[in-house]
């Protein structure tokens, strides 16, 4: 009886943190606007981890924007957010994105956006965050 009780005290906390078995991700959203407007078409918003917290994995996300430029970041599910570290962002926006047919791709984003290595655009989430809110204002001058 003894050891039915202590298994059983021991799976109470098993069972309490199981949850979907994923990592914390923390929930971040925001709008993406161009010189401060709405974009004019869909996009995406890239979150290359470069550093991860203590004791959470390396693991890159994406967010996708409609026309009026807000975003949910995933990582693993849609809107789930983002681990906890460090990020470099880079942003697309095509009017004609690349392709093999020859066609010139055009891009509403300057190209310094297009790359995280150049954006300039960074995030740090920590583990004690609730949500956090970033919006991402790109300018083409």
């Amino acid at each position: 009886m003894m050891l039915r009780l202590l298994l059983m005290a021991a799976a109470v906390p098993l069972l309490t943190s199981c949850g979907s078995g994923l990592p914390q991700t923390i929930p971040v959203s925001g709008r993406v606007t161009i010189d401060g407007k709405a974009p004019p078409a869909v996009g995406n918003v890239q979150f290359v981890a470069v550093e991860a917290a203590e004791g959470f994995p390396l693991r890159p996300a994406t967010g996708a924007f409609g026309t009026d430029g807000r975003y949910r970041a995933q990582t693993f599910d849609p809107g789930d957010g983002l681990m906890p570290g460090k990020y470099t962002l880079s942003v697309e926006c095509w009017d004609v994105p690349p392709n093999m047919s020859g066609n010139p791709s055009k891009s509403h984003v300057p190209k310094k956006y297009q790359t995280p290595k150049t954006s300039g655009l960074t995030l740090e989430i920590t583990p004690n965050m609730r949500s956090q809110v970033v919006d991402l204002d790109l300018v083409t001058k």
